[in-house]
């Protein structure tokens, strides 16, 4: 296993809906509970604890050599404690990659825009971050622009 014999932290996150060419569904996507019995058939893992914002659940295999993450926002959604937002390539702001909204930050800065305008206007997104994702549910509508357009 790389994670034990490099001595790094391997990370897996699940197939999610952002690409291109919208292939995804809720059947391909292999989860957490999958990801972690297929590789506790190797060795056994013992969940570590992580910060409550953390995006990735880590694991330690039993003998304490090596450590993995998952990345789960599908079959264990962490949105409610997600603390991040994103500035796209050009400049507007993301409150979720699954956000059907960007915030327009560049446009401010352009019209000149202090820092504190720029914060108050920070702040008011912030405060309206979308409580939860819909992927997997009936009548989900992917992000407004995929990974490839907001430079991931």
């Amino acid at each position: 296993m790389f994670a034990r014999e490099e001595r790094v932290v391997v990370r897996f996150i699940e197939f999610m809906p952002l690409e291109e060419d919208r292939v995804w569904t809720p059947e391909i996507v292999v989860g957490l509970d999958e990801i972690v019995r297929r590789m506790s058939e190797y060795l056994p893992l013992q969940e570590i604890t992580h910060e409550h914002s953390e995006t990735a659940r880590r694991y330690r295999f039993s003998d304490g050599v090596g450590e993995i993450g998952i990345i789960a926002p599908v079959s264990h959604p962490f949105c409610g404690h997600c603390s991040r937002i994103r500035i796209t390539s050009d400049g507007k702001l993301r409150t979720c990659l699954f956000s059907v909204w960007d915030h327009d930050l560049h446009e401010l800065m352009r019209r000149g825009a202090d820092d504190e305008k720029l914060t108050q206007f920070i702040l008011k997104i912030v405060e309206k971050k979308e409580e939860r994702h819909h992927i997997g549910e009936p009548g989900f509508v992917p992000a407004s622009r995929t990974m490839v357009h907001i430079g991931g």
